[in-house]
């Protein structure tokens, strides 16, 4: 049975609360292997987040795009690349998948949200970027 990824960002949320009270921890390098949160001004988190909603709507058999409402949760671990850990919730909109603009797409009022954990693998010096695992489900 697979883990929901937000069980790793409730985990990364109290290593930073407790790396937060501990200042002698603290380094501005990312630590190897460690769990970091992300900073939403990253490009890193701005490009995984594009590619969790371009591989969402990929899949899934909606003949309408959705796109990201709102954020819950960013993590990174850096390993031989970048993995981002998303938690993010989708917003289903009126524009069909033959539409091409999707930032001006309105959402659909009154539906149920779906909250999605997405785990996307970045290496920037390589230029490959891969959904590494993700899960969704509707509230």
């Amino acid at each position: 049975m697979a883990i929901p990824l937000h069980f790793p960002l409730l985990l990364l949320a109290a290593m930073v609360a407790g790396y937060a009270a501990r200042p002698e921890l603290r380094s501005s390098q990312l630590m190897l292997g460690g769990l970091e949160e992300a900073d939403m001004q990253e490009e890193g988190v701005h490009q995984a987040i594009d590619y969790a909603i371009s591989v969402y709507n990929q899949e899934n058999n909606d003949p309408y795009y959705s796109r990201v409402q709102s954020s819950a949760a960013y993590g990174l671990r850096v390993v031989t690349g970048t993995n981002y850990y998303l938690d993010l919730e989708i917003g289903r909109t009126t524009c069909t998948k033959s539409q091409s603009d999707l930032a001006e797409c309105p959402f659909i009022e009154h539906l149920h949200e779906t909250y999605c954990s997405f785990q996307v693998y970045i290496v920037p010096w390589l230029h490959t970027i891969s959904m590494t695992q993700y899960s969704c489900h509707k509230d």
